[in-house]
């Protein structure tokens, strides 16, 4: 575990000054008054351990925060979960996202993978004072020996790849790297700049999804159906989905 994950630090190529390596008690995230019984059992249950590895801040790395009515990303951090079991990641994943008010990279790692989470953070419109997480996104797992994307992703990551005009900009350039790590599940190929913008990008990958889950569904009702000419249309629908799928994908 440690070799696979201590490698991809390593190529963030991020600069000394920034390492902290401060373990965050778990306490401090159980008691975050938006989460469930529910969510803290699983918190409790299936994150190890937490610790702060490293902070970007004006301080660290020449770049500037940023500030607008909407939010406000003054440092970026990077954050470590040790994981117990990667059946509940998305979730714990999301949970993690909303405690930590600051931009985080979040990094499970569980036996010899890891995965990236991002999120947007916005002040919260409701109440002042507040952040909100939105947008999350989580990458697949990485495994050793890291495949021909993997190594892309984990490349595209790199400080020195990201833009260096503020912290904002430099987040969308994290966040963008782990929406086209997605992406690359159904194209098989890492692209970063797919010349389209984050929402639609976004928009396309779920409209995917749903193609994927509807056939799926479509296929797991076939063999129940018994009279011919419903067989027929429901092999023609899944013909039509798998057409517009393709189609779809090639615009990812």
């Amino acid at each position: 575990m440690d070799h696979n994950k201590d490698a991809f630090y390593d190529q963030l190529g991020l600069p000394e000054a920034s390492l902290l390596d401060k373990r965050i008690a778990k306490k401090m995230v159980l008691e975050h008054g938006q989460l469930t019984n529910a969510d803290k059992k699983i918190l409790s249950s299936d994150v190890v351990k937490l610790t702060w590895k490293y902070t970007l801040k004006a301080s660290t790395v020449q770049v500037l925060p940023y500030e607008d009515a909407d939010r406000e990303y003054l440092e970026v951090a990077l954050v470590e979960a040790e994981l117990g079991s990667r059946s509940r990641s998305s979730r714990i994943a999301e949970l993690l996202q909303r405690a930590i008010p600051y931009p985080v990279l979040l990094v499970m790692v569980e036996g010899e993978g890891f995965c990236v989470s991002v999120a947007h953070k916005r002040f919260s419109r409701a109440e002042r004072g507040s952040i909100v997480a939105e947008g999350f996104l989580c990458s697949p797992w990485i495994e050793p020996p890291l495949s021909d994307i993997d190594q892309a992703f984990c490349a595209a990551l790199a400080l020195r790849r990201l833009s260096q005009i503020d912290f904002y900009a430099l987040y969308r350039g994290m966040l963008n790297a782990v929406l086209a790590r997605i992406c690359a599940e159904l194209t098989g190929t890492f692209v970063i700049d797919a010349g389209q913008s984050e929402t639609d990008r976004r928009q396309r990958l779920e409209q995917c999804h749903a193609m994927e889950r509807e056939i799926g569904r479509l296929r797991v009702a076939l063999p129940k159906e018994n009279g011919f000419a419903e067989k027929v249309e429901l092999n023609t629908r899944i013909k039509e989905l798998e057409g517009r799928l393709a189609r779809t994908k090639t615009e990812l």
